[in-house]
């Protein structure tokens, strides 16, 4: 049976500091999750929202699992909604398990998830109504994880990149290692030759005190 609740949704950058709606889910194989958990712990926390039916979700997936790659060492948690499968219908752990195999995913994802979206929907949409993929980034209050800050709703991940670097590594100071200023050194692609920044490329940067970072910005 298809549900029809959704309506298109415009994309929207910006930046609020409001009451985060609280969660615990479990994946299908048991492992727990919360929220505010994530948060407390200073984790910038993104939630993508997904249905199996919809290709542009099956494209949001692919990239968020490498944004997930890329970030996953700098205090960044990413985690999958699995809302429909194939055929319209509320998705179950077989469907979640097709999801994730399919695309690579390794990140949590989770079924049963109306709840949640719901919540989410009723906090961060003006309509009431959300075109998936969606993507909600925020960035933690680790004293007070539901006054954690909303940095990004929308739909394009390269958006999300863009504040992870932009913002997110700037104001933690992760990319400097002990405080100390470290220069970027030289830029390799996978075949170990110098190179310039492009976009859609895996890139990995070199810096002066001889640490690496893996980068892949989608545009």
């Amino acid at each position: 049976m298809k549900i029809t609740i959704f309506t298109l949704f415009t994309s929207l950058t910006f930046t609020i500091t409001a009451q985060v709606p609280n969660w615990t889910q479990y994946t299908c194989n048991a492992n727990e999750y919360n929220m505010y958990t994530e948060l407390s712990k200073g984790k910038a926390v993104l939630l993508s929202f997904s249905n199996q039916w919809n290709p542009a979700s099956t494209e949001s997936a692919n990239q968020t699992e490498t944004l997930w790659q890329n970030m996953m060492s700098e205090n960044v948690k990413v985690f999958g909604f699995l809302h429909q499968d194939q055929d319209f219908n509320l998705a179950d752990c077989d469907d979640a398990d097709l999801w994730s195999t399919e695309n690579g995913i390794t990140y949590p994802t989770f079924i049963n998830i109306e709840e949640v979206l719901t919540n989410y929907i009723n906090k961060y949409t003006t309509s009431g109504a959300v075109n998936l993929p969606w993507l909600i980034l925020f960035f933690p209050d680790v004293e007070n994880p539901g006054n954690s800050t909303l940095a990004y709703s929308g739909n394009s991940i390269n958006e999300v990149n863009h504040i992870l670097y932009d913002q997110w590594l700037q104001s933690t100071g992760m990319s400097i290692i002990g405080e100390q200023k470290r220069t970027l050194v030289k830029i390799i692609d996978q075949l170990g030759r110098t190179t310039e920044f492009k976009p859609n490329t895996p890139l990995r940067y070199v810096y002066s005190d001889g640490s690496t970072k893996k980068i892949f910005v989608s545009e």
